[in-house]
């Protein structure tokens, strides 16, 4: 049977706010005379980039290194913002999570990294309801290594068998799940406010 939930913690990016290709990154990509999709993969399936998740490099360490990777280096500050043009809102789900604010202690838990983090924080207002905001860059442990769930509970000061965790990769739900925590897992198109009623959870 389950713990009644005291905290609710959500991953950010396909949760809270979309993920696409932007205009810039095609943009940029065609100047370079490159296909999208092999562009796309050169940027984040490249080991660098989850370093650069787990802080492990600065900021203008990363781009001098993707700008020296995608033969970039004469247009390294149109490359940084194309980097951050993968974003757009989601309104309906950070509706339900101010909804579940009143009633719940709300947390993030994402990889991400230095520039994503500036750029989102600087053009969505809701984060100041998430407390605390764990950022793989900043604990320097990324999804699915238990280090970065084990801090979520520390700063929240919450327990994992009364905790729930919303993430759209099912591969970062299965350490809660081994840590005892309770777990949605919820692809880009599924409704999160019927996942959460089927966990028990009431916006009302």
């Amino acid at each position: 049977m389950s713990h009644p939930v005291t905290h609710i913690f959500f991953d950010l990016g396909n949760i809270l706010v979309g993920l696409r290709a932007g205009e810039k990154l095609r943009a940029l990509a065609q100047a370079s005379g490159q296909e999208l999709t092999s562009f796309c993969e050169k940027i984040w399936s490249h080991e660098r980039a989850h370093d650069y998740e787990r802080g492990r490099h600065s900021c203008d360490e990363y781009f001098t290194l993707l700008a020296e990777e995608l033969d970039l280096g004469h247009a390294q500050p149109v490359l940084r913002e194309a980097f951050c043009d993968i974003f757009y809102p989601l309104p309906e789900r950070v509706a339900i999570a101010q909804k579940l604010a009143r009633r719940y202690p709300l947390g993030l838990i994402s990889n991400t990294c230095a520039s994503h983090i500036q750029h989102l924080e600087t053009h969505y207002d809701f984060f100041p309801i998430f407390q605390p905001r764990i950022y793989s860059h900043e604990v320097g442990a990324r999804k699915p290594h238990p280090e970065i769930y084990e801090k979520a509970l520390a700063a929240a000061g919450a327990r994992a068998e009364t905790s729930l965790f919303i993430d759209d990769l099912a591969e970062n739900l299965e350490t809660p799940n081994r840590l005892g925590w309770q777990t949605i897992h919820l692809p880009p198109q599924d409704d999160l406010s019927l996942a959460l009623a089927k966990a028990g959870i009431s916006l009302s």
